[in-house]
């Protein structure tokens, strides 16, 4: 467990999330706190309980393409709720 810094990274693919946050983890240490989602609705849940901690949601990672809502539509709600977070979107999609 990191201090109270939150790296939030938000993928349907358990690969590439399980790949994010070890890249993370390895590159940042224990300056953060690392947590993962697999659909949009799971990482408001997550996003909920940081607060709840009295986290600080520093940077979301979000995959473009995924069931419901699109990656793009919901970094532009979190930054909505937590303007201070940095947010990334990440797309394999070529088009």
């Amino acid at each position: 467990m990191g201090n109270n810094k939150a790296i939030l990274c938000v993928d349907d693919e358990k690969i590439v999330l399980d790949s994010l946050q070890e890249q993370l983890e390895t590159y940042f240490g224990n300056k953060f706190t690392y947590e993962i989602a697999e659909s949009v609705d799971e990482a408001w849940e997550v996003i909920e309980d940081l607060t709840n901690d009295e986290m600080d949601l520093t940077l979301v990672i979000s995959d473009w393409l995924m069931p419901r809502i699109k990656g793009d539509e919901f970094l532009v709600d979190v930054y909505t709720q937590y303007p201070n977070a940095i947010t990334v979107m990440l797309t394999g999609q070529a088009d």
